[in-house]
Formats: C-alpha cells, sequence, structure tokens
C-alpha cells in the first residue's frame, strides 16, 4: 500500500514581484530520470496541468534540445491554451533523495514572460 504524501500549504513573506496578487506553485516530477532516453532533441512530456486558468505542459530533454551544448538538458514549459498569458517562472532540478547534491534552476529574472497560447 502506498503512504499518504501530505502537502502543507505555502508560506510567503512580503509581497511576491510583479503584479501578480499571489503565486502559484505546481510540482512536476519525472520519475526515474536515470532511465529517461539521453539521444539528444529526444523529449518526455508531462500531462497537462491547470495553472492561472490555463493548460500547461512541461518537456524535459534529458540529452538536451537540438540547440544545446554536449552535456546539458534542457526544460521547457509551454501554454496549451488558446488564450496567451504573462507569468513569472521558476524550474528546480533536484536530486530525488539527497538535497546535499548540487540543484539548478532556471527562471524568469524578475520580468513576465509573455507566453503564447496555442495557434497563436
Amino acid at each position: 500500500m502506498d503512504a499518504a504524501v501530505k502537502v502543507a500549504a505555502d508560506v510567503h513573506v512580503g509581497t511576491p514581484p510583479g503584479p501578480l496578487s499571489d503565486w502559484v506553485m505546481r510540482k512536476v516530477h519525472f520519475h526515474g530520470f536515470a532511465g529517461l532516453p539521453t539521444t539528444r532533441n529526444e523529449s518526455v512530456y508531462s500531462p497537462e496541468f491547470s495553472c492561472f486558468g490555463r493548460q500547461w505542459m512541461m518537456a524535459i530533454y534529458p540529452g538536451g534540445h537540438k540547440d544545446s551544448k554536449e552535456g546539458y538538458i534542457s526544460t521547457f514549459i509551454a501554454n496549451r491554451s488558446a488564450v496567451s498569458i504573462q507569468a513569472d517562472y521558476k524550474i528546480v532540478l533536484k536530486h530525488p533523495t539527497d538535497r546535499t547534491k548540487r540543484t539548478f534552476q532556471a527562471k524568469s529574472d524578475d520580468n513576465m514572460l509573455t507566453f503564447g497560447g496555442e495557434g497563436q
């Protein structure tokens, strides 16, 4: 029987940057990373998920995207809804069991980015 995982609410101190009144965080887990394909430009996609009234999807290229440096991975977030949205984002890659191992972060550098809707 699988153990239940309890998620507590995040606590924010101060006002988040940008015009958004509140941050929303969605965790997307790519389990079994070591077993994912390492061929360049081969991706693994998350299922679509909802955030800010839009549908989103994450993609990871464990062997790197076609323009990546050798030995690098690539990650992408895509707005799958018909309407574009401006949003800040942050992608954090962590070791699944050892928090002392190096993590990687990519973010929107405190600038709102426009995520175009599908078909735009």
